[in-house]
């Protein structure tokens, strides 16, 4: 894999577990999942914005552009508000058939995100521990 892929990946979890975090460490009274996805797509969004620059931009920043898994796992671990709404600002990684999987990644976070969020309202505890218990 290239170094950029790397880069980017370890940089937006990074950013987005430290954004999240502190988040949570200042707004006490908001539940962490709501910190979690705020942080996510606020840096997913950024990430977004400079893959858009540096393909406008063109050959001077051609080995900088962000690597589309990167774009997919900001948007599964919770990124994919960022991730819509930058695919519409900014009208980057739009067309469907060149990038199939964009399109098919977010709506499966988003529907697995609202599934979780659904679960943690209505549903009893989430237990993460033994995983039988995911599906009860």
């Amino acid at each position: 894999m290239n170094k950029t892929l790397y880069i980017y990946t370890l940089l937006g979890v990074a950013l987005s577990v430290s954004l999240a975090t502190s988040f949570q460490s200042r707004l006490t009274n908001v539940p962490p999942y709501a910190t979690w996805i705020a942080g996510w797509s606020i840096v997913t969004w950024a990430i977004y914005a400079w893959d858009k620059r540096t393909s406008e931009l063109g050959r001077l920043l051609r080995g900088w552009r962000v690597p589309e898994p990167t774009l997919h796992l900001l948007a599964l671990m919770g990124g994919f508000p960022g991730a819509w709404v930058a695919r519409s600002m900014f009208r980057h990684k739009i067309n469907v058939k060149q990038h199939p999987l964009i399109l098919t990644i977010l709506v499966a976070s988003t529907i697995l995100h609202i599934l979780l969020l659904v679960r943690m309202i209505v549903g009893p505890p989430l237990e993460l521990w033994p995983p039988s218990s995911w599906l009860t």
